[in-house]
C-alpha cells in the first residue's frame, strides 16, 4: 500500500467527499419528503437546521471532551462516517418529522467527527503545501456537499429513499 503523503491525501478527500454527501442529502430530496410526510414550512425548515445544529452540537461535545487529541483521528473521523451514514440511511424507514429532525441531528453531530479531524489528519501529513493540501480537503467538502443537489436534479425521477 503506498503511504506516501500525497495518495493518502487522495484516500482522505475521497473519503471526505463521501462523508459530507451526508450533510446536504434529505435538503436535496426536500420535496418529496415534505409531500409524504405532509411537512409543514417550520417542520421542513428544522429538518435543514437540525444537521447544523447537530452539526454544532456534536463540535462542542467533541470540543469539551477534546476528542481529537484522545481518540485517533483517523479512528474518529471513521466512526463520525458510519455513524453519519447510518442515520441517514435510517431516515428511509421514518416514521414521522420527529424521527426525520433527529435523524438529521445525529448526522449533523457525526459529522462534526468527520471535517474537523479530516482537517487535523491532512494539517499532520504535510508540513510544507499545507495550504495546498487543505484547499483539496476543502474542495472534497465543498464538492461532497454539493453532490446530493447534483443527483437530486439529474435524476427527479428517482425516489427520494433510493438517493438517500
Amino acid at each position: 500500500m503506498n503511504r506516501s503523503p500525497h495518495a493518502q491525501l487522495a484516500w482522505l478527500s475521497l473519503a471526505m467527499f463521501l462523508g459530507m454527501t451526508l450533510w446536504f442529502s434529505a435538503t436535496a430530496a426536500n420535496a418529496p419528503i415534505v409531500a409524504e410526510f405532509h411537512l409543514s414550512a417550520s417542520q421542513t425548515a428544522w429538518l435543514t437546521m437540525a444537521v447544523q445544529g447537530g452539526f454544532v452540537i456534536g463540535t462542542l461535545l467533541s470540543a469539551l471532551l477534546n476528542l481529537p487529541d484522545v481518540i485517533n483521528p483517523r479512528r474518529l473521523f471513521a466512526v463520525g462516517c458510519v455513524i453519519a451514514a447510518a442515520a441517514n440511511a435510517a431516515l428511509v424507514r421514518a416514521d414521522g418529522v420527529v424521527m426525520l429532525i433527529a435523524l438529521r441531528a445525529v448526522t449533523g453531530a457525526a459529522l462534526a467527527w468527520v471535517y474537523p479531524p479530516g482537517m487535523k489528519i491532512a494539517a499532520g501529513w504535510f508540513e510544507q503545501r499545507r495550504g495546498a493540501a487543505l484547499g483539496v480537503l476543502i474542495g472534497a467538502l465543498i464538492v461532497g456537499s454539493a453532490f446530493p443537489h447534483l443527483l437530486a436534479s439529474a435524476s427527479a425521477t428517482i425516489p427520494w429513499r433510493t438517493l438517500m
